[in-house]
């Protein structure tokens, strides 16, 4: 991945350290910035079979704790840094879609993992949970660490704030930082916490890079650049490659890629970028020349002496720096000119719009308001603020990440897409829609009714990586007002008066669809679950069905539970089972809360930042286990341990979801009957209204379950079939009735032991030619016409006979309806002892020969040859 090799290359060459060490010999301390997005699998507790379920949030607190008190003992101060940034066209649909790309292909290995297996995934296909980095960003701040989220560029304003602050060090692993050359360089993806009191990492020698590389100190980022990035592609540097015999790329290793670059770089004979330009590309007019130059200049800028030339008077960087990553026509060479007549959310940066080819045609929303922008700013450099809202009112663009769910949705719709009114809801309030629209309308009454001016509607770019559109190009999609007039956001965001305090509150509730009553009932809804219930309710208000009653049960069970904060119990804590459908209702809940908290920032936090975390009221591993346990239960009090004070707080807000709302829950689906076992439709969606099912292997039923509220009995045993049994294969019996018992008369009671009646035959296509009837015979398959002639009891005279009575009209005997099996159901009949060629022909589902029929029928006239049916009068 280009620059990302560097990384790769140093791994051997990096040394062991202990920081704890490390900050006995510093005076003061040890302080670090820590880059979060190269360590998120370690911040999060390290590699967890929990992590697919939707998030064990308890546990990654209690890690946090565990981390902060170690640091707080040992001296050590970390600055955590979060990627906020949001990069425009090109850099957008490059970087952005390779990580969607394999955390994509994660996602469908997990998902298959878990369908087939039923146990959690291996850590080699680790994806951050849903919502992983708003917990962090509470849990660290809830810890008094501090936070950093950058806004333009990631790793430049990292190893800025770096030197800005006088770090004595970074702890990360991009490739770039290494060309950066921090103070001192420390491995973040393998950060370790031990038993042993250390916190373990490896040490990279960044200033012994030159000499490792075999590349002079002034050429480094110009090597760096020849290794292909953001602003300079790996793919424009293709024809650079094939003359360094480095192609297919992909096939040869990282080491000999940047031993055979570093070798070209140090032979050169000169350091002047246009030389090389013009060596590499053979003309400075060629584009990717000036590409090259952006993306020397973008290295320059990172390294001590670049950023001391590019550092303002007020501490901060200049943001002309973000030339440096413009669009592919947009070439214009890096100035040093410091343009300070703007803040830096006022810049000229809603070039958003841009990558929406009609965008700047259709939307005609005026910008956010300044006071707005910088407010946004300031709260969003601190990790106050959801990051989307940013991206949202300086570029009109945002990026959704790719989620734990099944591309087909099969069960499940697209979880984005599920939840994207509430996104409408969101733009609409942030650019103030109402009130231009309002203003808009009282102008147009002032002036002559001709006016044909568009209503004011701010459309937002929404990057979304599906199957279907991996990342080519974002949808846009307009604000939705909502149904009564809302205030501005200046009003919800910097309003005291008591009034305001209610309107955002019922601006965020009108966002998930829950403004009614119960909802902000304490005694109905807790403070600290208010979120989850919203979610909830805004899950349910949906046309699609997508829970089942006894899911929405576990979910509030799950919020009651008194093992919700016990870490430690949770982790020790053993699944029966672990399915896919789980799974992705763990991941639409938490999709559903970061939308909710994307719309509370939005509406003025009317729901304090400490009770919206999400480890008050959700735990993937225990949701997985109360969904299991639902499927099978009788009762909520089963579910819910018996606890009855659990169980009425369970009811009390289930109603208040569900007040006022038409429910109709989702249906289980029919069970695979193929000799699977153990899929999602199986004995998960035995309570509700799931229907019964039955389990096969090869024409034998070894399992039968009903549909009812009952738990699903044991597989009963089949009857083990004698030497002279006769039988049809594929011969299926009806399934049990929704109380879990038999539907059809066999082995009690009736028609003699161990015969049942035969079911009915399904509908054949009237262009398939009829295949023939089989019957097992000692274990043989055969057909009819050879019993017949192996049972010998056939004769030419009884054939003519059976000619005879067929041409003199005897009729043969008549299929059973339902109405003469019922009639006949008590009445027994006498047994006749049937040739061993007919014991089980009554029994077959395909049509047998009209002779045989008829020879059948004049052996018996009064007595029927079928096992178990009632007599037919002629």
């Amino acid at each position: 991945m280009g620059i990302q090799d560097l990384q790769t290359f140093l791994e051997s060459e990096g040394v062991g350290v202990d920081l704890f060490k490390i900050a006995r010999n510093h005076s003061g301390g040890l302080r670090l910035v820590l880059d979060a997005e190269g360590c998120l699998d370690r911040l999060y507790g390290g590699y967890f079979s929990d992590w697919a379920s939707g998030g064990q949030w308890a546990r990654c607190v209690q890690f946090l704790t565990t981390l902060a008190q170690a640091l707080a003992e040992f001296q050590v101060s970390l600055c955590v840094c979060f990627n906020g940034s949001h990069p425009t066209p090109p850099a957008l649909p490059q970087h952005w879609i390779q990580t969607q790309t394999i955390y994509k292909q994660r996602v469908n290995s997990v998902l298959h993992h878990i369908t087939t297996k039923g146990t959690p995934p291996p850590k080699v296909w680790w994806v951050p949970p849903t919502g992983l980095h708003s917990c962090l960003r509470t849990a660290l701040r809830y810890l008094n660490i501090p936070i950093m989220v950058s806004s333009d560029d990631h790793c430049q304003e990292v190893v800025g704030l770096c030197r800005e602050k006088s770090y004595a060090g970074l702890v990360g692993c991009s490739g770039e930082y290494l060309v950066f050359q921090p103070p001192r360089y420390f491995s973040s993806s393998l950060l370790k916490l031990t038993y042993r009191s250390s916190l373990e990492t490896k040490e990279y020698m960044v200033h012994d890079l030159p000499q490792v590389l075999n590349v002079p100190q002034d050429r480094l980022c110009l090597m760096a650049a020849l290794l292909g990035g953001v602003i300079l592609s790996e793919q424009s540097l293709t024809d650079f490659y094939k003359r360094l015999g480095l192609v297919p790329k992909k096939q040869v290793p990282p080491e000999i890629q940047i031993k055979t670059i570093c070798q070209y770089v140090s032979e050169l004979p000169t350091s002047d970028v246009d030389a090389v330009c013009i060596d590499i590309f053979g003309d400075l007019n060629d584009l990717r020349a000036a590409k090259l130059k952006q993306a020397v200049q973008y290295y320059l800028n990172g390294t001590k002496d670049g950023f001391l030339k590019y550092k303002t008077a007020t501490g901060r960087r200049s943001k002309n720096k973000k030339n440096l990553q413009r669009q592919e026509f947009n070439m214009q060479p890096v100035t040093l000119d410091l343009d300070t007549s703007k803040l830096a959310t006022e810049s000229s940066e809603h070039e958003g719009r841009q990558a929406t080819k009609q965008v700047q045609s259709d939307d005609n929303c005026p910008p956010a308001p300044a006071e707005v922008l910088r407010t946004c700013a300031e709260r969003h450099t601190r990790g106050l603020m959801h990051p989307q809202l940013l991206s949202i009112l300086t570029h009109r663009q945002v990026t959704l990440p790719v989620l734990m769910e099944d591309e087909n949705h099969r069960e499940i719709p697209s979880i984005h897409h599920f939840f994207r009114p509430i996104r409408q809801n969101v733009y609409a309030i942030l650019y103030n829609m109402h009130h231009h629209r309002f203003m808009a309308h009282k102008i147009k009454d002032d002036r002559s009714s001709g006016s044909n001016d568009r209503p004011c509607t701010v459309l937002i770019a929404e990057w979304i990586y599906t199957r279907t559109n991996p990342g080519k190009n974002p949808e846009i999609v307009p604000g939705v007002l909502l149904d009564w007039p809302v205030p501005t956001v200046q009003r919800l965001w910097f309003g005291t008066a008591p009034d305001d305090k209610c309107r955002r509150m019922r601006a965020y509730l009108s966002c998930m669809r829950s403004d009614t009553p119960l909802m902000l009932n304490t005694t109905y809804v807790p403070q600290h679950l208010l979120i989850l219930a919203t979610v909830l309710r805004f899950i349910m208000t949906s046309p699609i069905q997508i829970l089942r009653r006894q899911e929405l049960d576990a979910f509030l069970a799950t919020a009651f539970s008194t093992d919700l904060m016990n870490a430690l119990h949770l982790q020790e804590m053993n699944i029966n089972a672990i399915s896919s459908r789980g799974v992705q209702l763990g991941a639409l809940v938490m999709a559903g809360v970061e939308a909710a908290l994307v719309a509370n920032d939005a509406c003025g936090a009317p729901v304090p930042w400490l009770v919206a975390s999400p480890w008050l009221y959700f735990d993937g591993k225990l949701l997985q286990r109360n969904l299991h346990r639902a499927a099978h239960c009788k009762h909520l009090p089963q579910l819910c341990d018996n606890n009855l004070d659990i169980v009425v707080k369970v009811e009390r807000m289930r109603k208040a979801i569900l007040e006022g709302l038409e429910v109709e829950f989702a249906m289980a689906p029919l069970p695979l009957v193929a000799g699977v076992l153990g899929s999602d439709g199986g004995t998960w969606g035995a309570r509700g209204r799931g229907r019964g099912g039955r389990l096969e292997i090869a024409g034998v039923v070894v399992g039968q379950w009903g549909g009812g509220s009952y738990p699903a009995r044991a597989p009963p045993r089949y009857q083990q079939m004698s030497a002279h049994t006769v039988g049809y294969v594929g011969y299926t019996p009806p399934t049990r009735n929704s109380y879990g018992g038999r539907g059809w008369r066999g082995a009690r009671g009736g028609r003699g032991r161990g015969h049942a009646r035969p079911s009915r035959r399904p509908r054949r296509d009237p262009n398939e030619p009829a295949k023939p009837a089989t019957i097992a015979v000692n274990g043989k398959t055969v057909r009819p016409d050879e019993v017949h002639h192996q049972s010998g009891e056939s004769s030419p005279q009884d054939e003519n006979t059976a000619q005879e009575g067929e041409a003199e009209g005897t009729p043969t005997p008549k299929p059973k309806t339902g109405k003469n099996l019922k009639k006949n159901a008590g009445k027994g009949k006498k047994r006749i002892n049937k040739p061993e060629g007919l014991q089980g022909a009554s029994e077959a589902n395909g049509p047998l020969d009209k002779n045989k029929v008829a020879e059948q029928g004049h052996s018996s006239d009064k007595e029927h040859i079928g096992q178990g049916d009632a007599p037919v009068s002629n």
